[in-house]
């Protein structure tokens, strides 16, 4: 595989793996001291809790399939990272709502598909 680019699709997208993982153990857990920041950020603004994650989850893997990279880093020893901007409509009463949720991709061998590192909202 050739370094991902900026402007390109997620090489492998459809492969990507780590969404339900991250947002349940990270990204939505309102107890996760690092996360819980995250978590309440997805429910003031998008009305997203873990109850939803199949929601975020979906919206998520579509968006990486038609969105193109917008960074890419390099983060040795553990690979390259690639940052995908996927915007996500709210729900309940924030569904009028659509904000920018920053992804990013970690490549950990030159042929392996994504696997998501972080999601939180941009800004």
């Amino acid at each position: 595989m050739d370094a991902p680019r900026v402007g390109e699709l997620l090489p492998r997208g459809a492969e990507a793996f780590g969404v339900r993982r991250k947002l349940a153990t990270y990204s939505l857990d309102v107890a996760h001291e690092k996360g819980g920041p995250k978590a309440r950020g997805f429910k003031l603004i998008l009305g997203i809790t873990i109850d939803a994650i199949d929601y975020l989850e979906a919206q998520i893997q579509a968006g990486i399939l038609l969105i193109p990279i917008t960074e890419v880093l390099e983060n040795p020893p553990w690979g390259i990272k690639c940052v995908v901007i996927v915007p996500v409509r709210g729900l309940g009463e924030k569904s009028g709502r659509v904000v920018d949720i920053t992804t990013v991709w970690q490549f950990d061998e030159p042929h392996a598909p994504p696997r998501l590192v972080t999601v939180y909202i941009d800004g």
